[in-house]
């Protein structure tokens, strides 16, 4: 069943990836986009992508630190980096979901995966009020509108599981482990007796957003497309958010096309196929480079969990 929901998400990323190829241009005005890319700002965006993994693997340590669990920075980093290759055939970034597995010896796995869904909650929580932001400045009110209700309701969503948690013990896999359900929920214990602790995790993942906009923007460049840095910064939150949905893999084709669309329907004379090139770029630098890198990480923790 696994591998099918792959092949399924697989084929529909190829497929939504055709039709934006075929939409804008075809494959020769994307070919020679690429082409003629610029090597240095393509080298600016790899250093911002270097920005985000950097500060993904600290974030994750303050949030760990804020439930009481201190894990070493460079601990953190070869975690965040062996699950990475993984990001490739799995949407959403559904991989982070094994980070606990790799440091259960430091943090216990209750507490562990906790702190990767407290972190997601976070980080997610940032992206919205960043798109709500730039909706708004944009003058795009539907989107500023559905991004704050999507943040009230995940608030609210976290607000009420909280508070109801003793229906997590009736389920049968945690039927009577009440410490494994108080450790799951360390951060939001956290994040109601003493909200401040979780400010600077916050605060790392607003940098990381303003980073994977230099990303895209440097890219851009790259290309030569017209875009300004006002519309990249404003716009491409809105398209990272559409590419959270799992629909493809890495969020390729619905984070290219809504950011094609948002810029056409501010009125912007980029070349779409120019666009598309660099956005097919932002998942190759911030995704498939990383997987590269990652691979090496990804076979040592494997070997170091079958000896042991």
């Amino acid at each position: 069943m696994k591998f099918l929901r792959t092949a399924a998400t697989l084929l529909v990323t190829a497929a939504v990836l055709w039709l934006l190829l075929r939409r804008f241009g075809g494959g020769s005005a994307f070919a020679e986009a690429i082409r003629g890319a610029s090597i240095a700002w393509v080298g600016i965006s790899l250093l911002a992508g270097c920005g985000c993994v950097l500060l993904g693997a600290e974030r994750w340590r303050l949030v760990l630190a804020a439930m009481g669990y201190t894990l070493p920075f460079g601990r953190s980093l070869e975690v965040v980096l062996a699950t990475w290759p993984l990001a490739v055939v799995t949407p959403s970034r559904a991989n982070d979901l094994l980070r606990p597995l790799a440091v259960r010896n430091i943090v216990p796995l209750a507490a562990g995966t906790g702190s990767v869904l407290a972190e997601k909650a976070l980080d997610l929580v940032v992206l919205l009020l960043f798109t709500a932001a730039g909706a708004a400045v944009q003058g795009l009110w539907l989107w500023a509108a559905a991004a704050g209700a999507l943040t009230v309701s995940e608030v609210a969503v976290i607000a009420v599981i909280a508070q109801n948690r003793a229906w997590l013990e009736r389920l049968p896999l945690l039927r009577g482990r009440r410490e494994a359900i108080e450790k799951l929920f360390g951060a939001v214990v956290v994040l109601r007796r003493a909200p401040w602790r979780l400010l600077a995790p916050a605060a790392v993942s607003l940098v990381i957003r303003f980073l994977t906009v230099a990303m895209t923007h440097a890219l851009l460049v790259a290309v030569g497309a017209s875009v300004r840095l006002f519309d990249t910064t404003t716009l491409w939150p809105a398209a990272t958010l559409v590419g959270i949905a799992p629909l493809t893999l890495a969020g390729m084709g619905t984070r290219d096309a809504t950011f094609i669309h948002l810029l056409a329907e501010r009125g912007a004379h980029a070349n779409p196929a120019q666009v598309l090139a660099a956005t097919v770029g932002y998942s190759a630098v911030g995704t498939g480079f990383f997987a590269v890198v990652g691979l090496p990480f990804m076979i040592r923790e494997t070997l170091r969990e079958r000896r042991g």
